[in-house]
């Protein structure tokens, strides 16, 4: 990978994390007065309208059959799993102590990348991985009053997210980031309508659907985003910019909950971010290609 393509692919994770925090605190909101299910169905029925209509624009449904591939299947599977383990967590956690488990995440594909990809994994890169895995804890304070056992369905989420991104880049080329993104939205939808039905409905209301409209902007463009930062750049190089959720989620849970975290929590927050800042200053100008084989 170049020094560009890697750049532009932080760029688009960074984006992501924005498009998929404000979702959860969109969502969040919304379940307040919602079955999960129920908000999970709604939102999705907008997200497959947007991607299905910007798809359709650009023509990439077209010959559809030709995008088949089992891979998408497998990452579709990892991101329903997610999807359901994390909201499960959100609705019983802070926002950005939720978001800061999944920091674990960058560690994790970094790592994995090296072994199954045949990445190069610089010193810096590891460096900006521990240092944000450092401030994750100072977020997430492990042992203290405000752990909750529903954190552990965010670790679930974790696994099942790692899995989902190593899946991503066995998925062909030719497969339209757009197909993915959308193929995602209609099982998890069409997961969220079988399983609302058990559930149960509440009543709707303009705010709630509002609330809905919102995330499901947001998601959509987390999703397409996120499939473009995995096949542009290094998973490696990539990996510490997925530390800016926390940043996002903070002033999130501060504007939008009107909590406001620990002296900790924001020193975390900090070092977080400046992980992500060290690994991008540190980036090579060439990077020699190497073999994904």
């Amino acid at each position: 990978m170049t020094r560009s393509d890697n750049v532009r692919g932080a760029s688009w994770m960074t984006l992501s994390m924005l498009g998929y925090v404000v979702n959860d605190a969109f969502i969040k909101k919304a379940v307040e007065d919602l079955e999960l299910f129920q908000a999970i169905f709604i939102r999705g029925l907008f997200i497959v309208v947007i991607l299905g209509t910007i798809a359709y624009a650009r023509g990439e449904l077209r010959g559809l059959k030709r995008h088949l591939h089992p891979t998408i299947a497998v990452r579709v599977a990892m991101e329903a799993i997610s999807t359901v383990l994390y909201l499960l967590a959100l609705s019983h956690v802070p926002l950005a102590s939720v978001t800061a488990v999944l920091q674990l995440v960058p560690i994790a594909v970094t790592f994995v990348a090296a072994r199954m990809l045949r990445e190069r994994v610089s010193v810096h890169r590891v460096a900006a991985l521990i240092v944000g895995f450092v401030g994750m804890l100072m977020v997430v304070q492990p042992g203290g009053d405000a752990f909750s056992p529903w954190f552990f369905a965010a670790f679930a989420a974790m696994f099942a997210l790692v899995s989902r991104e190593m899946v991503t880049t066995r998925v062909p080329m030719t497969v339209p980031s757009l197909v993915l993104a959308l193929s995602t939205a209609t099982v998890i939808t069409t997961m969220g309508g079988i399983v609302s039905v058990f559930t149960g409905w509440a009543d709707l209301d303009f705010d709630a659907v509002l609330l809905l409209i919102v995330a499901s902007c947001f998601l959509s463009v987390g999703y397409t985003t996120s499939v473009h930062a995995v096949r542009l750049g290094d998973i490696s190089f990539t990996a510490p910019f997925r530390y800016s959720v926390l940043v996002f989620a903070l002033i999130l849970q501060i504007i939008v909950f009107r909590d406001v975290p620990d002296a900790l929590t924001f020193i975390g927050i900090f070092v977080v971010a400046a992980a992500g800042f060290y690994a991008l200053a540190r980036e090579p100008r060439v990077v020699p290609p190497v073999s994904r084989g």
